[in-house]
């Protein structure tokens, strides 16, 4: 996945991203802490996903979100593997068939 800042002002900050996941997850942070920001796509034919962010310090906001995202997945990612080891457990628990 690459981003790249396309804007970087006092108030204001844009960055673009070539998938659309990250930034609408950044997006979600945002929002939790009722920053003013947006995901937009510059043309339907172009692969190309910007998040513009207005907020007083939008940097730091968006370092805030960054760290949001990245907790929210590592929590989700240690639930998921939590809950598919005990399937493969089972999985070797079961006696096999008499024939």
């Amino acid at each position: 996945m690459k981003a790249a800042i396309i804007e970087k002002k006092k108030g204001r900050l844009e960055v673009e991203f070539d998938d659309k996941v990250l930034p609408n997850a950044l997006l979600g942070a945002l929002a939790k802490k009722k920053v003013d920001a947006y995901v937009y796509e510059q043309h339907p034919l172009l692969a190309d996903y910007r998040l513009h962010i207005e907020a007083d310090d939008a940097m730091k906001e968006l370092h805030g979100a960054i760290k949001a995202v990245e907790s929210e997945w590592s929590e989700f990612g240690k639930e998921l593997k939590g809950k598919l080891k005990p399937a493969k457990k089972e999985r070797e628990k079961k006696p096999a068939k008499k024939r």
